[in-house]
Protein backbone atom coordinates (compact mmCIF):
# COMPACT_ATOMS: atom_id res chain seq x y z
CA UNK A 1 0.00 0.00 0.00
CA UNK A 2 1.01 3.50 -0.69
CA UNK A 3 1.88 5.73 2.52
CA UNK A 4 1.42 9.22 2.73
CA UNK A 5 3.59 11.09 5.16
CA UNK A 6 2.18 13.17 7.88
CA UNK A 7 3.65 16.80 9.02
CA UNK A 8 4.26 17.51 12.63
CA UNK A 9 2.11 20.33 12.56
CA UNK A 10 -0.84 19.12 11.06
CA UNK A 11 -2.51 15.85 10.05
CA UNK A 12 -3.23 16.05 6.02
CA UNK A 13 -6.63 14.82 5.54
CA UNK A 14 -7.09 12.44 2.24
CA UNK A 15 -10.33 12.39 0.64
CA UNK A 16 -12.33 9.32 0.58
CA UNK A 17 -12.22 8.03 -3.46
CA UNK A 18 -15.84 8.80 -5.29
CA UNK A 19 -17.29 5.73 -6.22
CA UNK A 20 -17.04 5.61 -10.29
CA UNK A 21 -20.36 6.98 -11.95
CA UNK A 22 -22.49 4.31 -13.46
CA UNK A 23 -21.74 4.05 -17.33
CA UNK A 24 -24.10 5.47 -19.53
CA UNK A 25 -25.67 3.35 -22.10
CA UNK A 26 -23.78 2.94 -25.22
CA UNK A 27 -25.84 4.79 -28.02
CA UNK A 28 -27.02 3.19 -30.91
CA UNK A 29 -27.50 3.93 -34.51
CA UNK A 30 -28.92 1.07 -35.67
CA UNK A 31 -31.70 0.94 -38.34
CA UNK A 32 -34.99 -0.36 -37.27
CA UNK A 33 -35.41 -3.80 -39.61
CA UNK A 34 -37.31 -3.47 -42.61
CA UNK A 35 -41.04 -4.00 -42.03
CA UNK A 36 -42.73 -5.98 -44.32
CA UNK A 37 -45.26 -4.24 -46.24
CA UNK A 38 -46.88 -6.46 -49.14
CA UNK A 39 -46.31 -10.26 -49.69
CA UNK A 40 -47.63 -12.31 -52.33
CA UNK A 41 -47.03 -15.94 -52.90
CA UNK A 42 -49.65 -17.46 -55.29
CA UNK A 43 -50.87 -20.19 -52.39
CA UNK A 44 -54.17 -19.12 -51.91
CA UNK A 45 -55.13 -19.01 -55.72
CA UNK A 46 -57.00 -16.50 -56.62
CA UNK A 47 -60.31 -15.75 -55.66
CA UNK A 48 -63.02 -13.81 -57.47
CA UNK A 49 -59.68 -12.64 -59.80
CA UNK A 50 -57.81 -11.18 -56.70
CA UNK A 51 -54.40 -13.37 -54.85
CA UNK A 52 -54.79 -11.79 -51.29
CA UNK A 53 -51.72 -10.05 -49.58
CA UNK A 54 -49.72 -12.30 -46.44
CA UNK A 55 -48.29 -9.14 -45.11
CA UNK A 56 -51.62 -7.51 -43.99
CA UNK A 57 -50.92 -4.19 -44.87
CA UNK A 58 -50.72 -3.95 -48.63
CA UNK A 59 -54.26 -4.89 -51.58
CA UNK A 60 -54.81 -7.33 -53.11
CA UNK A 61 -53.66 -8.17 -56.77
CA UNK A 62 -56.31 -7.84 -59.21
CA UNK A 63 -55.60 -10.25 -62.32
CA UNK A 64 -56.15 -7.79 -65.59
CA UNK A 65 -55.92 -9.16 -69.09
CA UNK A 66 -56.37 -8.08 -72.62
CA UNK A 67 -56.68 -10.32 -75.34
CA UNK A 68 -57.77 -13.01 -74.12
CA UNK A 69 -54.76 -13.16 -71.43
CA UNK A 70 -55.01 -14.51 -68.02
CA UNK A 71 -52.65 -15.59 -65.62
CA UNK A 72 -52.73 -19.35 -64.70
CA UNK A 73 -52.23 -20.42 -60.86
CA UNK A 74 -50.01 -23.31 -61.23
CA UNK A 75 -49.40 -26.05 -58.83
CA UNK A 76 -45.66 -27.60 -58.38
CA UNK A 77 -44.94 -29.71 -55.38
CA UNK A 78 -45.95 -28.75 -52.35
CA UNK A 79 -46.18 -24.61 -53.39
CA UNK A 80 -48.39 -22.56 -56.19
CA UNK A 81 -46.52 -20.19 -58.55
CA UNK A 82 -48.17 -17.64 -61.13
CA UNK A 83 -48.00 -18.50 -64.89
CA UNK A 84 -48.19 -15.12 -67.51
CA UNK A 85 -48.83 -15.68 -71.22
CA UNK A 86 -46.20 -17.00 -73.51
CA UNK A 87 -44.70 -15.04 -75.68
CA UNK A 88 -46.14 -15.38 -79.61
CA UNK A 89 -45.21 -13.78 -83.15
CA UNK A 90 -44.93 -10.31 -83.08
CA UNK A 91 -47.38 -10.54 -86.45
CA UNK A 92 -50.02 -11.74 -84.08
CA UNK A 93 -52.29 -10.13 -81.09
CA UNK A 94 -49.92 -11.64 -78.29
CA UNK A 95 -52.44 -12.61 -74.59
CA UNK A 96 -51.37 -10.49 -72.57
CA UNK A 97 -51.87 -10.38 -68.61
CA UNK A 98 -50.78 -8.39 -65.38
CA UNK A 99 -50.90 -8.65 -61.31
CA UNK A 100 -52.30 -5.06 -59.99
CA UNK A 101 -52.44 -3.38 -56.40
CA UNK A 102 -53.45 0.11 -56.01
CA UNK A 103 -51.12 2.97 -54.83
CA UNK A 104 -50.86 2.64 -51.36
CA UNK A 105 -48.24 4.87 -49.17
CA UNK A 106 -46.41 1.90 -47.83
CA UNK A 107 -45.01 1.58 -51.37
CA UNK A 108 -44.23 4.79 -52.15
CA UNK A 109 -40.57 4.57 -50.06
CA UNK A 110 -39.44 8.34 -50.80
CA UNK A 111 -35.87 8.66 -49.90
CA UNK A 112 -36.17 6.07 -47.12
CA UNK A 113 -34.46 2.60 -47.36
CA UNK A 114 -36.54 -0.24 -49.37
CA UNK A 115 -36.68 -3.79 -50.69
CA UNK A 116 -38.13 -5.39 -53.39
CA UNK A 117 -38.04 -8.97 -54.29
CA UNK A 118 -39.41 -12.10 -56.84
CA UNK A 119 -38.42 -15.40 -57.47
CA UNK A 120 -38.87 -15.66 -61.20
CA UNK A 121 -38.25 -18.33 -64.03
CA UNK A 122 -37.95 -17.81 -67.32
CA UNK A 123 -36.37 -19.37 -70.37
CA UNK A 124 -34.45 -17.53 -73.35
CA UNK A 125 -37.28 -18.55 -75.77
CA UNK A 126 -39.31 -16.50 -73.41
CA UNK A 127 -37.77 -13.19 -73.78
CA UNK A 128 -38.89 -10.97 -76.32
CA UNK A 129 -36.71 -7.43 -75.45
CA UNK A 130 -37.05 -6.75 -71.74
CA UNK A 131 -39.25 -7.86 -69.67
CA UNK A 132 -41.27 -5.82 -66.52
CA UNK A 133 -41.12 -8.24 -63.68
CA UNK A 134 -42.82 -5.82 -61.31
CA UNK A 135 -42.83 -1.82 -60.70
CA UNK A 136 -44.88 1.49 -59.10
CA UNK A 137 -44.64 4.05 -61.76
CA UNK A 138 -43.36 4.81 -64.92
CA UNK A 139 -40.13 6.37 -65.70
CA UNK A 140 -40.44 9.67 -67.71
CA UNK A 141 -43.52 10.40 -66.44
CA UNK A 142 -43.37 10.84 -62.48
CA UNK A 143 -40.64 8.55 -60.67
CA UNK A 144 -40.21 5.05 -60.50
CA UNK A 145 -39.31 1.91 -59.11
CA UNK A 146 -38.40 -2.03 -61.22
CA UNK A 147 -37.59 -5.21 -61.71
CA UNK A 148 -36.64 -5.99 -64.96
CA UNK A 149 -34.84 -8.59 -67.10
CA UNK A 150 -32.48 -6.93 -69.80
CA UNK A 151 -33.85 -8.02 -74.12
CA UNK A 152 -30.13 -8.78 -74.98
CA UNK A 153 -28.63 -10.78 -72.36
CA UNK A 154 -31.51 -11.96 -69.96
CA UNK A 155 -29.86 -9.95 -67.10
CA UNK A 156 -32.04 -8.98 -63.99
CA UNK A 157 -31.92 -5.16 -63.36
CA UNK A 158 -33.16 -3.23 -60.38
CA UNK A 159 -33.98 0.37 -61.96
CA UNK A 160 -34.95 3.65 -59.54
CA UNK A 161 -36.04 6.78 -61.14
CA UNK A 162 -36.30 10.20 -58.69
CA UNK A 163 -38.87 12.59 -58.93
CA UNK A 164 -37.96 15.65 -60.96
CA UNK A 165 -35.46 13.74 -63.24
CA UNK A 166 -35.43 12.07 -66.21
CA UNK A 167 -32.52 10.14 -65.13
CA UNK A 168 -32.66 6.19 -64.48
CA UNK A 169 -30.44 4.11 -62.11
CA UNK A 170 -29.55 0.60 -62.34
CA UNK A 171 -28.13 -2.38 -60.58
CA UNK A 172 -27.11 -4.98 -62.81
CA UNK A 173 -27.34 -9.12 -62.19
CA UNK A 174 -23.72 -10.79 -61.98
CA UNK A 175 -25.07 -13.57 -65.08
CA UNK A 176 -28.13 -14.10 -67.06
CA UNK A 177 -30.93 -15.43 -65.37
CA UNK A 178 -33.01 -16.45 -68.56
CA UNK A 179 -32.11 -20.12 -68.10
CA UNK A 180 -35.27 -22.11 -67.48
CA UNK A 181 -34.25 -22.28 -63.63
CA UNK A 182 -36.19 -20.77 -60.72
CA UNK A 183 -34.00 -17.41 -59.06
CA UNK A 184 -34.88 -15.17 -56.11
CA UNK A 185 -33.87 -11.69 -57.21
CA UNK A 186 -33.63 -9.30 -54.46
CA UNK A 187 -33.50 -5.28 -55.34
CA UNK A 188 -32.30 -2.84 -52.35
CA UNK A 189 -32.03 0.80 -52.12
CA UNK A 190 -29.74 1.81 -49.22
CA UNK A 191 -29.19 5.38 -48.84
CA UNK A 192 -26.65 6.57 -51.77
CA UNK A 193 -26.49 2.50 -53.29
CA UNK A 194 -28.99 0.58 -55.27
CA UNK A 195 -28.08 -2.73 -55.29
CA UNK A 196 -29.17 -6.22 -56.54
CA UNK A 197 -28.68 -9.83 -55.92
CA UNK A 198 -29.76 -13.49 -57.27
CA UNK A 199 -30.00 -16.10 -54.93
CA UNK A 200 -27.93 -14.50 -52.78
CA UNK A 201 -24.89 -13.31 -55.34
CA UNK A 202 -24.50 -9.73 -55.32
CA UNK A 203 -24.66 -7.84 -58.78
CA UNK A 204 -22.84 -4.64 -59.73
CA UNK A 205 -24.37 -1.57 -57.90
CA UNK A 206 -25.25 1.75 -58.63
CA UNK A 207 -24.48 4.83 -56.94
CA UNK A 208 -27.76 7.11 -56.28
CA UNK A 209 -28.57 10.62 -54.86
CA UNK A 210 -29.10 10.45 -51.41
CA UNK A 211 -32.04 13.08 -52.47
CA UNK A 212 -33.76 10.58 -55.30
CA UNK A 213 -37.23 10.20 -54.09
CA UNK A 214 -40.00 7.67 -55.71
CA UNK A 215 -43.81 9.07 -54.78
CA UNK A 216 -46.31 8.23 -57.26
CA UNK A 217 -49.80 7.45 -57.84
CA UNK A 218 -49.80 4.76 -59.97
CA UNK A 219 -50.83 1.08 -58.97
CA UNK A 220 -47.99 -1.57 -58.47
CA UNK A 221 -48.13 -3.78 -61.45
CA UNK A 222 -46.61 -7.21 -61.76
CA UNK A 223 -46.08 -8.99 -65.02
CA UNK A 224 -45.59 -5.83 -67.18
CA UNK A 225 -45.98 -1.86 -67.27
CA UNK A 226 -49.51 -1.72 -69.31
CA UNK A 227 -51.46 -3.20 -72.71
CA UNK A 228 -49.17 -1.44 -74.65
CA UNK A 229 -48.35 -2.37 -78.23
CA UNK A 230 -45.02 -2.52 -77.92
CA UNK A 231 -44.92 -2.96 -73.28
CA UNK A 232 -42.38 -5.21 -72.02
CA UNK A 233 -44.67 -7.73 -70.54
CA UNK A 234 -43.01 -10.89 -68.71
CA UNK A 235 -44.05 -14.12 -70.12
CA UNK A 236 -42.29 -16.56 -67.58
CA UNK A 237 -43.54 -17.80 -64.06
CA UNK A 238 -43.17 -15.89 -60.87
CA UNK A 239 -42.98 -16.31 -57.22
CA UNK A 240 -42.72 -14.96 -53.41
CA UNK A 241 -43.17 -11.14 -54.25
CA UNK A 242 -42.74 -8.68 -51.45
CA UNK A 243 -42.04 -5.42 -50.80
CA UNK A 244 -40.19 -3.97 -47.62
CA UNK A 245 -39.81 -0.35 -46.38
CA UNK A 246 -37.07 1.14 -43.60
Amino acid sequence: MRLFKLSALALLTVPAMAAPAAAAPAATTENPPPALVARYNFDGGATAGKISDLSGKGSSLTVRGADSGTVAITTEGAGRYAAFPVACAATTPCARAILEAPNSPDLNPGVRNFRWAATVRVAAAQMKGKANIMQKGLAGTDSAWKLQLTGKTGRAQCAMTGKGTAETFTATSAKPIADGAWHKIVCERSATALGISVDGVAGKKATIPATLSVDNTMPLRIGGPNFGASSDMYHGQLDDVYIQLG
